[in-house]
């Protein structure tokens, strides 16, 4: 049930970034509502940027993340956050483990 309310928010998600497509190049609004949502796609792709750079530094020694996965990043972020947790969680605890072995066998 959880993959289907992540591809639903990623569906939502894609709507977004394709409407701000369309009505920033394709058929351009009349009014304020113009420039505001070119600004509105930047500010969401910095928080993105910003999410991706943490997801970095977070799976630095534990996931190897791919162009796939930094491209998700960028365009869904949180939710494909949500996605990596899992992998990352598992390769923690795996780490752990070895960590713990090495400090018992010494």
């Amino acid at each position: 049930m959880k993959w289907f309310f992540l591809l639903l928010a990623k569906l939502i998600v894609m709507g977004f970034w394709l409407g701000s497509i369309y009505f920033t190049f394709l058929h351009p609004l009349t009014g304020k509502i113009h420039t505001l949502i070119p600004v509105f796609a930047v500010l969401v792709l910095m928080v993105h940027a910003i999410q991706a750079a943490i997801m970095t530094l977070v799976a630095k020694d534990l996931v190897k993340l791919s162009t796939r996965d930094y491209i998700e990043l960028l365009l869904f972020g949180f939710f494909r956050m949500l996605e990596l947790r899992g992998a990352i969680y598992d390769a923690a605890q795996k780490k752990k483990a070895e960590i713990e072995a090495k400090r018992s066998q010494h």
